[in-house]
């Protein structure tokens, strides 16, 4: 189920297409890495942050964007597989985040599920982003 080099290449093409019209606040191209469909699915780090179709992607967008002065992405490690038409992706990712004076690199994971369309481009049709907790020996993963 790995995906081959130029498929992965594929992927992640449209995941940095992403992270680049979010950088630009480039809502146009923001929506075109997107399956332009009612069910395409965003969810952010924050509790509310639960996005359905494409209105509810640019009503996310352009609170972050109101939220931040500079927001950008790079993605780290990842693993990307695929079964015939769908493919489906795991990364590190780091928004460095500026507001007025204030600059933070945050460490999100990301998985995203892309789909091969009729024009045999590969659009996302679920991107989910999280902040990782504590490391494991920092934070007591037993729950004692």
């Amino acid at each position: 189920m790995y995906a081959t080099v130029s498929l992965e290449a594929e992927a992640m093409a449209v995941l940095r297409d992403f992270a680049s019209a979010y950088a630009n606040r480039d809502l146009e191209k923001l929506l075109a890495v997107f399956l332009p469909e009612p069910d395409v699915v965003l969810l952010g780090t924050g509790q509310d942050e639960k996005r359905l179709g494409l209105a509810g992607i640019c009503e996310q967008a352009e609170r972050d964007w109101e939220q931040a002065d500079t927001l950008h992405f790079r993605f780290g490690w990842r693993s990307v597989s695929c079964y015939g038409d769908v493919c489906w992706v795991a990364a590190d990712c780091f928004a460095l985040v500026q507001a007025g004076y204030r600059q933070a690199e945050i460490p999100l994971r990301i998985t995203a599920v892309l789909v091969r369309t009729v024009e045999d481009s590969l659009r996302i049709a679920q991107l989910h982003y999280s902040s990782p907790v504590l490391p494991e020996d920092e934070s007591d993963t037993c729950l004692e």
